[in-house]
């Protein structure tokens, strides 16, 4: 029977941090050798929850491996999203100074309220940069703000894939246990 009640398999849902814990117990919980820091334990149980932190191990990097995949995936919305955004105020600032010189040039023509027109066509081109210049702004706002998220939550991955390995001694020679043929 092993420690985990009989699962037998990959780590599972549990995770290889919950094998080392179950590990952890099993020495713990041993019988100590009199006079000495040593204890028995079932060597059996103890290679077993051994092979399958090793074969739940891979599972937990490519999970790690996903979520890496996830920022490009992030990342990459998030750049055309702001693109979008820039595209629109930049067409939005062009049909407003496209305009902005319709009418400067329908004012021009008429002599009285040329002094007027232009004045107004400044105004107009102002307030269309300026509006321009503010949806840039919080379109790159925006993505600074989802990129400082993103990587927020990938170094707080990369750190429990670091502890994880670090937890993981490292053996001088793998052994492996050979199965008895059923």
């Amino acid at each position: 029977m092993s420690a985990n009640g009989g699962n037998g398999g990959s780590a599972g849902a549990g995770g290889v941090l919950e094998l080392f814990d179950q590990l952890e117990e099993l020495v713990t919980g041993a019988r100590r050798v009199p006079l000495s820091a040593s204890v028995v334990l079932n060597e059996d149980e103890a290679l077993e929850l051994i092979d399958r932190a090793r074969l739940g191990l891979p599972e937990e990097l490519e999970r790690a491996r996903h979520t890496v995949e996830d920022r490009g995936r992030i990342i990459a919305e998030a750049r055309q999203e702001a693109e979008a955004t820039l595209a629109h105020a930049e067409e939005e600032a062009e049909r407003l100074l496209t305009e902005a010189a319709d009418r400067a040039a329908a004012l021009v023509s008429e002599h009285v309220l040329t002094d007027q027109a232009r004045a107004h066509a400044a105004t107009v081109v102002a307030e269309a940069e300026a509006r321009a210049a503010e949806t840039r702004s919080e379109a790159d706002a925006y993505a600074r703000d989802v990129m400082i998220r993103l990587e927020d939550q990938l170094a707080r991955t990369v750190t429990t894939v670091r502890k994880g390995i670090e937890a993981l001694p490292r053996p001088p020679m793998v052994r492996r246990r050979r199965k008895p043929a059923d």
